[in-house]
Parts: structure tokens; sequence; C-alpha cells
């Protein structure tokens, strides 16, 4: 009896082991918790993470420098990565609503949602380029499966097209959508040739909730276009709920939590989405940032975006 009392003892503390863990995963439920299996994520791979340490970061800077042959104007990142060091590799804000999963810059304004660019993205959503827009997505997406990539939650399902992903132009993909692609080009705010870059149509079926997550950094403002926005869709960041409504944008820091749910019964939420630049940071700083984050560290097919 006295070896079966133990053998009890151990499982019961056991048992308890575990379910404290899964109440403390409850419990951390506003943190990041959706992560996509692909090995090629920026955000969501382990394996990038030795590509970002405050040693390599620190290196890359001041490859950087030695190329320009003037550190002038760099004093932010230079703090950044110095914060990220000081911090054993956890380059964490100030701010407990915001948590990037790769790189914080100290210094720059914090805003979940925002309006700078409203002026410059004017051409997105006038009439012409926004219905020449809906009229390439509707070709790719009722005339063709080829890149087009399926993820999955608990909740539904959404799909992704990119044309820009992490940096990398998919030259396949801009073929079928030239307009669009030179609209986006012509965005001076559009970040290309970083990692932290993408632009791709994401399409959302009815039921599907995309739950609660971080982006990489807050250095880049998300922004939706809505192209077609069925009942029942909301997107949330920070706590705040907004609508999607067609042809108005959207503009918000990714790096804050944020979920998106297509509460409808039917129809497709469609979004054009595209990273941009934060706008405090100067050009000098962003071609030190696209020198930093290349895309050719996180090229990827089969990325999970949002």
């Amino acid at each position: 009896m006295g070896l079966v009392a133990i053998v009890v003892m151990l499982i019961a503390t056991l048992l308890t082991k575990i379910f404290s863990n899964q109440g403390n995963d409850r419990k951390s439920g506003s943190d990041d918790t959706n992560f996509c299996s692909s090995t090629e994520c920026l955000r969501c791979s382990h394996k990038y993470h030795e590509a970002t340490t405050a040693e390599v970061l620190s290196k890359k800077l001041e490859e950087f420098v030695r190329i320009k042959a003037d550190n002038t104007g760099l004093e932010r990142l230079y703090k950044g990565i110095e914060y990220y060091r000081t911090q054993n590799g956890k380059n964490d804000p100030l701010s407990a609503s915001q948590k990037p999963t790769v790189f914080y810059l100290h210094g720059l304004v914090c805003e979940p949602w925002h309006d700078y660019y409203s002026e410059q993205l004017r051409s997105l959503i006038s009439l012409v380029n926004f219905e020449l827009i809906k009229s390439e997505f509707n070709q790719i997406r009722f005339n063709t499966s080829d890149g087009w990539f399926k993820n999955s939650t608990a909740e539904g399902e959404w799909l992704v097209y990119h044309l820009f992903n992490q940096g990398e132009k998919v030259v396949n993909n801009c073929g079928a959508c030239p307009r669009t692609v030179e609209i986006i080009e012509s965005v001076e705010a559009f970040i290309s040739g970083c990692s932290f870059g993408n632009a791709l149509f994401s399409v959302v079926q009815a039921g599907t909730h995309i739950t609660a997550h971080y982006g990489p950094t807050n250095c880049r403002v998300r922004c939706h276009l809505p192209l077609f926005v069925p009942e029942g869709c909301r997107l949330c960041v920070n706590g705040e709920e907004r609508r999607w409504k067609e042809r108005e944008l959207l503009l918000f820091d990714d790096s804050f939590l944020h979920e998106a749910w297509h509460r409808g019964m039917d129809g497709e939420r469609v979004v054009l989405m595209l990273d941009l630049w934060h706008p405090e940071l100067t050009m000098l700083e962003r071609e030190a940032l696209a020198f930093m984050f290349p895309p050719s560290l996180y090229m990827a097919e089969k990325c999970q975006s949002r």
C-alpha cells in the first residue's frame, strides 16, 4: 500500500502541475499565442531569432555606418540595440500592451490607430484605383488557385495572396495584378526591400476568428483597404473594436495586441493589406532598418499573414 500511495501522490503532483500550467496559459490569453507553423515566417519562426540578437544587429548597424561613413542620425537605433543587450535579449516596450515579436525601437510615438498617412494614401481610395484593384482581385480570386495560401484556426480559415512577402516581390503574383502593384509602389511610405514589408490580399471566411497576436515590430504601420465587407466583420486593436468599411482605410500599429472576426453568416471579408514605415522614422533610419532586416533573411512563400 505504501508504494501505491507514493505512486498516487506522484500522479497527483504531476496532474497539478499540468493543470496549473494550463491555467497560466489561459491567464496569459491576452498574450500572443497565435503562431503559424511556417519555418520561414519572420514573426513566428524561432530559427530567425538568432539573426536578430543584439550582437548580430549591432554588427549589421556598424557595417551600415561603415558604408555610409557617418553615424549621424542613428542614435535611436543605437539606443534600441543597447537596451536590447542590457535586457538580455528582451527588447520589450515600456507599454505592457505592446509586444513586438522581433524588434522594438524606442522613441517612436506609440498609437494603436493611425491616420497620419490619410493624405498620402488618397490614391488608394480614388474610385478609379479602387475599382481597378477590385477588378484584379476578382480575376485572381475566381480564375486561379495559384499563389493562394490557406491559414486555419480553431474557428474558421482565411486565404492570403502575397504581392510582396517579407520584403520580397512575388513575381508571378505581381504579374497577375500589375495595376494594383503599380498603385502600391506609388505609395512613398510603403516598406520595400525590408523583411518588415508586406502587401497582400487577405480573404477571411464567414465564421472565422483570427485570435489575438502581435506583429514583429513597432517600426511599421499596417494599412487595410477594405474591398468587400459583409455584415459582422470587426478588427480589434489594443482592446478597441472598429468595423471595416469598403473604400475606407484602417491604419494601425500591429505591434499592439490585435485580432479579427467575421461573425457573419456568409460572404468573404476582403482587404488589400500593405505595410508602411512608421511616420516618425527618418529616411536614414528606414534605410538602416532595411539593411539590418533584409528580405533575403526571411524570404517565404507560406508565411501566415493577417
